[in-house]
Parts: structure tokens; sequence; C-alpha cells
């Protein structure tokens, strides 16, 4: 399982528009990602750092799975342009990116 995700980090002075990006942007997420190979999502808001009481480092954190690299590739060529562009609709500053191959997951209970 492959995992994109993408950093908003909370520098001073920064934005993030929570209202557009839960709404038009996660639409335009899944619209333009399912049909090619787009398998589950996540979205982080951030809360809190560490030590307990320091400020978040980030606003959010989405988080984008694929079940291989080249599904991932193959949907970034066709639709970076787009998220690219629509990101200055919800945050105003720079985001970080990483590309992560996920070596385990599991739900304890």
């Amino acid at each position: 399982m492959i995992r994109l995700s993408v950093m908003y980090p909370a520098t001073s002075g920064s934005h993030f528009d929570w209202n557009y990006y839960l709404g038009r942007h996660l639409e335009l997420s899944r619209r333009l990602l399912k049909p090619r190979g787009l398998v589950r999502t996540e979205i982080d808001k951030g809360i809190g750092g560490f030590p307990a009481g320091a400020p978040p480092p980030f606003h959010a954190v989405g988080h984008l799975f694929f079940r291989t690299m080249a599904e991932m590739d193959s949907a970034l060529t066709a639709t970076a342009a787009e998220f690219i562009a629509d990101e200055r609709n919800y945050f105003d500053g720079s985001s970080v990116v990483q590309i992560s191959e996920v070596m385990e997951s599991e739900f304890l209970t």
C-alpha cells in the first residue's frame, strides 16, 4: 500500500480554511482520484504538539492511499495541476508532500 501525505505547516500567520478543505477540496480529490486507484483517505487536524501544550506543527495532514506506486504515479500525473491550483483556495502557505510505503497497519481493540 502506498500513502501520499500532504502536510500543511502551521507557521506564524498562516491560514487554513477547513470548510473549503473538507468540502470542495475533498470532493475534488475523490472525484479525480477514485477512478484512478484511490482506495482510502484520512484527514488529520492538528490539535497539539510535543511536549504537551505545544502548538501543533501542522494545520492538517491529508493522506491518500493507493494499492501501487504505479497507480499513484498515474493518478498524480493526470491531476497534479488541478490540485496545485486548488490549494490556494484553502491554504496560504507551502505544503509538504511525502510518499510512503505502508509497512504495517492494524486496528487494536
